[in-house]
């Protein structure tokens, strides 16, 4: 085959463009510092950056919500510890009223003790990035507050709710303090039936509840097989004469078992809130009736319930207050109520940083993983600027080298005679 003059004027041009055109995509990757500029670059290297690219995100969205579920737990831990300051102070203070010395002083320990109560209230109200963080899932208004006869205090919104975070693919996390666990009165009933008890069996219990002025009642509850693992639950409130507190009776809850390990599954159809709340504004008596701890077995039936404080702490305290101002000095009960509040926020505090530990190992680990992924991102689209800069060095010698070349096999024009 004859190799004419234009062939080679050809040739000579489109090796130049493409040496031209690799030079030109060498300087644009070191400029951008990326490899692939556009999909049709690499398909398969598209692929896994995009890939890459939403991993990445992920992990973004979770490290922001470690970051803002640390900040919140901060600020309840600084909160329970303000309060825990002030309760520890009071006990110190119903320690020095026993001695006979300062039982003179009396008002003004009920001062003392008022001004306590003033902080520890609106400390419980804290907000962390406009959510109070003893207010469970509800937001809408401040969760403790006085009454309107200022005679009591009560829980304003429903303060059981947990904050469930998303930390991981696998991973939810609870991240608050619901209020209810640390200041709440729940009243829990514990204990088992006879999966072997017939239908219709009525099981009842009676234990002693106190409205937040410390005035004791009666909570009547009971408990009738209606089928298998099934039962029906009724409860009433009566005063020391036996008269109820309601208008009309509460409505029955249904309680269903698991058939096989005979733990409580659901409440009213219920699987995720194995609770309900009680509440008698007129009677303030206000509490949690908590049926987790019910069971099934084969062994005899026992059910009882109790309460895990008589009122909430701010009531104790202002029943102390008032008694105080009226000459009396506080029962052995009410010392050991505070003592016992105290107690239970040592051991929230601790539960609140254990949640905080584990969410920073899970930030730790998130680091990491994100540390990985950008070393995936670059291994794929990332470009070694010194083997660039070398390759383009190399193009630019071999463009040289066309030129002078080129410029000895092509043919002379007319130009070159002018």
């Amino acid at each position: 085959m004859r190799i004419s003059d234009l062939i080679i004027s050809n040739n000579y041009i489109g090796n130049t463009n493409k040496i031209k055109d690799r030079m030109s995509a060498l300087n644009r990757q070191i400029l951008s510092g990326n490899k692939i500029e556009k999909p049709s670059d690499s398909p398969v290297g598209t692929s896994r950056l995009f890939r890459i690219s939403d991993q990445m995100g992920q992990v973004e969205t979770y490290q922001k919500n470690i970051k803002n579920s640390l900040s919140f737990l901060d600020e309840t831990v600084f909160a329970m510890e303000s309060i825990q300051s002030e309760v520890m102070s009071i006990v110190g203070k119903l320690t020095e009223i026993q001695n006979p010395i300062n039982q003179g002083n009396l008002d003004v320990y009920a001062d003392m003790i008022d001004n306590s109560i003033k902080i520890m209230l609106d400390t419980a109200n804290t907000k962390s990035d406009g959510k109070y963080v003893f207010g469970g899932t509800d937001y809408s208004n401040k969760p403790y507050g006085i009454s309107s006869d200022n005679q009591s205090y009560q829980t304003n919104t429903d303060t059981s709710g947990k904050i469930n975070v998303k930390f991981s693919q696998s991973v939810v996390q609870s991240t608050n303090m619901p209020g209810l666990e640390l200041f709440g009165t729940i009243v829990s009933s514990k204990g088992f039936f006879n999966t072997a008890d017939a239908v219709g069996t009525i099981t009842n219990t009676t234990s002693t509840i106190y409205d937040n002025l410390g005035n004791e009642y009666q909570l009547q509850t009971n408990y009738q097989k209606t089928a298998a693992n099934t039962y029906q639950m009724t409860y009433d409130i009566v005063d020391g004469g036996g008269t109820t507190l309601f208008a009309a009776p509460p409505a029955a809850k249904t309680l269903a078992f698991n058939s096989l390990n005979g733990n409580l599954v659901s409440v009213d159809g219920s699987t995720s809130d194995l609770s309900f709340e009680v509440n008698l504004p007129a009677n303030r008596i206000q509490f949690t009736m908590d049926l987790k701890s019910l069971s099934e077995n084969n062994s005899a039936t026992s059910i009882s319930t109790s309460a895990n404080q008589p009122t909430d702490i701010f009531n104790t305290l202002k029943q102390i207050s008032n008694d105080l101002r009226n000459g009396i000095i506080p029962t052995d009960d009410q010392i050991t109520a505070v003592e016992k509040f105290n107690s239970r926020i040592t051991a929230k505090q601790s539960e609140v940083g254990n949640i905080i530990n584990q969410i920073s190992t899970l930030e730790s680990m998130l680091e990491q993983q994100n540390f990985n992924l950008q070393e995936l991102a670059q291994n794929e689209n990332g470009v070694d600027l010194a083997r660039a800069v070398v390759d383009l060095q190399n193009q630019d010698f071999l463009l040289q080298v066309s030129q002078k070349i080129g410029a000895m096999i092509l043919p002379k024009t007319l130009l070159d005679y002018l």
